[in-house]
């Protein structure tokens, strides 16, 4: 229930204190971080004492004094932001925005995705938002009712039964399609958090391919990720291009998520990997070789490009380097009495202190 509901804050009532710590101690176990607040009759030292050893960092008594309410959420927010929830810090968002149509993002995102998934225990998803030039399920050769329209219609409803309806699976990778062409269609940026808010609890990397035309709910997306790859090539429309969005990225700050992706390289390309750096001002993550056999053959096969030639390999090593581990700065560990000085005072465990 928690990993389908994802709640910010949970009111735990008190009166069977057994049940109550055994709860709690779940919610730490599963969702470690998400803030509990005990509720029920004025407690005894000795309750607030097995309540907070279990996870339960606020108490309110009834009748709720509303300025008491207040003054524990305040406290509850503020522990959050200075002590962000572990489980969001390991979060593997990635966006796909193309500099121009025609640059290769969709492909880049599916052998990205594929090769994420090669991981073992790694479940990725690739979900298509390119709503009117989608080309994943082509890609891939999918045929499937199902699609980013159903999901986002789904969003605020989504359960694990009707997500594994709307998704297809090939070999280890979940796949989430664009669909069929519809103009009138709109997704709205709160469709988008709540659908991210679901997915990323199932997924360790949800990989979210863009149409570049940065639509509304594209940048909700792009603020969700905690990395955006801007794949271009070494041709001075893509580039322009690609200064372009990274201007407009900038202005709503979101410069420095993105990780530039050189595709279709080659020793013959005219403008070199250094001069492509150099313009837009920023170092190139990976540059993927131009092998328009290989992909053809994937295509044509419906399926990643081959894991042994230089691509596949290129590919691979991006993989590895997204998933290693990152160090956010570990919050330090607070000591067991510093918790209650979340307790309002009158509700302290060491009376007459």
């Amino acid at each position: 229930m928690l990993r389908t509901v994802s709640p910010q804050l949970i009111l735990l009532d008190a009166a069977l204190l057994a049940d109550a710590c055994s709860l709690a101690a779940s919610v730490e176990k599963f969702t470690p971080g998400l803030p509990v607040i005990g509720i029920g009759k004025n407690p005894s030292p000795e309750v607030l004492l097995a309540l907070m050893r279990s996870g339960v960092r606020e108490y309110l008594p009834v009748p709720f004094d509303p300025s008491a309410v207040q003054a524990a959420l305040e406290r509850v927010r503020d522990a959050a932001e200075r002590a962000p929830r572990l489980a969001d810090l390991a979060e593997h968002v990635f966006a796909f925005l193309p500099s121009k149509a025609g640059v290769g993002a969709s492909t880049v995102a599916l052998n990205l995705s594929a090769a994420l998934a090669l991981t073992p225990e790694t479940r990725v998803l690739l979900a298509d938002f390119d709503l009117n030039s989608g080309m994943i399920a082509f890609m891939l050769k999918l045929e499937s009712p199902y699609s980013v329209a159903e999901a986002a219609e789904n969003a605020f409803q989504m359960d694990e039964n009707l997500w594994r309806q709307l998704i297809s699976t090939r070999d280890s990778l979940d796949v989430l399609p664009s669909g069929k062409i519809n103009v009138g269609f709109r997704i709205e940026p709160a469709q988008v958090r709540s659908l991210l808010d679901f997915v990323r609890r199932y997924y360790k990397a949800v990989c979210l391919d863009l149409s570049g035309n940065l639509e509304k709910y594209s940048v909700e997306i792009m603020h969700e990720a905690r990395l955006i790859f801007l794949v271009v090539t070494a041709e001075l429309p893509s580039l322009h291009l690609a200064r372009e969005k990274l201007s407009f990225l900038r202005s709503i700050e979101l410069a420095d998520r993105v990780q530039i992706v050189l595709n279709r390289s080659s020793k013959r390309d005219i403008i070199s990997a250094e001069e492509v750096e150099r313009l837009l001002g920023q170092p190139i993550f990976c540059r993927l070789p131009n092998d328009y056999r290989g992909i053809h053959k994937a295509l044509a096969e419906g399926r990643p490009v081959d894991w042994k030639s230089e691509l596949g390999r290129e590919f691979q090593q991006a993989a590895a380097r997204l998933l290693a581990p990152v160090n956010p700065g570990q919050p330090q560990k607070r000591k067991f009495v510093e918790y209650f000085s979340l307790v309002p005072a009158r509700y302290t465990v060491f009376p007459g202190k």
